[in-house]
């Protein structure tokens, strides 16, 4: 029992938010005792529980979405601006869940693209976006209070029938490895939209180059592209390949 909870305290302490169910597929035991493990962890004090499943301790000190909202709100805007010209008439795209894709979201009505559907597992870009006119589907899944998201397993394989004409996104670091963001469970989901779109869109402010957080997105070798604010010598300062970068 102790090596049990010491295992799912390492998954979760990892930077990982995991719903009851995948806990209690990757223990093998029942949703009664999955909820003891983490009733006892959460006294302990390492972990705090949802009503769907667990945090770590980083998804509670991880800014809300409302305070990462308020950084860098001119340049996000600017980068969300760029974006439109690839958007065309009967695109199916993807929204990501981070601040500057939102800016995007609340440009879409009134670049009045004809028949776009928008696929999206931020809640505010559900929010904002409902109402407008503008097509929208919600893949569903398991929410992270802070981040306002959707994540795990079922929102996976909701996006698993998908495919994207674009998907957008933001991260939190990029450097000359690749890409970054948050969490476990934010990252699996952007890999799985970025297998069913044609074309992957970074929107990524310059105070993000050259950093590097816990969790790894991708390389260079995929089929990204990088929109920023960077000037082109700190981006060739931090090694990003320039034809991985789109031009303003």
């Amino acid at each position: 029992m102790e090596a049990r909870r010491e295992v799912l305290a390492g998954w979760l302490q990892s930077g990982r938010y995991l719903p009851l169910g995948e806990i209690c597929r990757k223990l093998s035991v029942s949703e009664a005792t999955a909820r003891r493990d983490l009733a006892e962890l959460e006294e302990a004090g390492r972990i705090r529980r949802t009503p769907g499943g667990a945090l770590t301790e980083y998804s509670q000190r991880f800014p809300t979405f409302s305070e990462r909202l308020k950084k860098d709100t001119v340049e996000k805007q600017s980068l969300a601006r760029q974006v439109l010209p690839y958007l065309l008439s009967g695109f199916t795209i993807y929204v990501d869940g981070g601040t500057s894709p939102f800016f995007l979201a609340r440009i879409l009505p009134e670049a009045r693209i004809s028949k776009l559907r928008v696929v999206t597992n931020s809640l505010p870009v559900v929010e904002y976006l409902a109402g407008t006119g503008v097509s929208l589907h919600v893949p569903g899944g398991d929410l992270v209070p802070r981040q306002s998201l959707l994540v795990g397993e079922k929102a996976e394989q909701s996006l698993g029938k998908m495919r994207f004409d674009a998907a957008i996104f933001g991260a939190e670091a990029v450097n000359r490895r690749g890409i970054w963001n948050s969490t476990p469970a934010v990252v699996s989901l952007q890999k799985s939209a970025m297998e069913r779109a044609r074309t992957s869109f970074f929107l990524v402010t310059s105070s993000k180059l050259g950093q590097e957080t816990k969790t790894f997105l991708c390389g260079w070798d995929r089929p990204v592209r990088l929109i920023t604010d960077a000037f082109p010598k700190v981006i060739v300062q931090n090694g990003i390949p320039a034809e991985a970068v789109e031009s303003s």
